[in-house]
């Protein structure tokens, strides 16, 4: 009877244990939520999670004119999808929550998100990634770094153009306005382009 009695308490403690990590799992949800509502730019308050990747292209567009760039929509051919978990033979990695497509091309901005990365992600990571694969595709920037070369980038201070699943580790928004205002200005350690000469 006392064995019962121990399976039984043993039972009922690992429930209430689970039931407790649910509940704190729940409470930082709602914690990374709140740090998105206190976006109040007028530009991006608009966002939630709902927004879709043309409401963040939008914003993006928006953005880019009023940080004195080009219109990066205009006459251009504009195809935004989410894509599947990355496929490794394509060169996309598990490092990688996006890809563009359209790199050197001026008439079409192409990419997509990785959908499992930005579900998962808050609306100033979604920014992050959103932006770091527009950069690709509209501004031909390259990283700064790729993963098999020696760098000695300061890693406290990873511009926009990082890899973009490091996105998952940037949640403040003040430090999100720094980091586009330098991606529109052009204006970041190891900035480089790709090669469109051959186009």
């Amino acid at each position: 009877m006392k064995i019962y009695y121990s399976i039984l308490f043993l039972l009922m403690s690992a429930t209430l244990i689970i039931s407790c990590s649910k509940k704190e799992s729940r409470i930082e949800k709602e914690e990374m939520t709140i740090v998105d509502e206190v976006i109040t730019d007028p530009l991006y308050s608009n966002l939630d999670e709902q927004s879709t990747l043309e409401d963040y292209w939008d914003v993006f567009r928006e953005d880019a004119i009023r940080s004195g760039r080009l219109d990066p929509g205009l006459n251009k051919t504009v195809n935004l999808f989410f894509g599947n978990e990355p496929d490794f033979a394509s060169g996309v990695t598990a490092d990688h929550a996006g890809r563009a497509y359209s790199v050197c091309n001026d008439e079409v901005v192409s990419f997509e998100i990785i959908k499992s990365f930005w579900e998962d992600y808050t609306i100033v990571q979604r920014l992050y990634v959103f932006y770091h694969e527009a950069g690709h595709a509209r501004y031909n920037f390259r990283h700064p770094c790729e993963f098999n070369e020696v760098c000695s980038i300061n890693t406290e201070d990873l511009p926009i153009m990082w890899a973009s699943a490091f996105a998952g580790n940037n949640n403040n928004f003040e430090e999100f306005i720094k980091d586009k205002n330098d991606f529109f200005a052009r204006r970041w350690e190891g900035i480089r382009y790709f090669d469109c000469s051959n186009n």
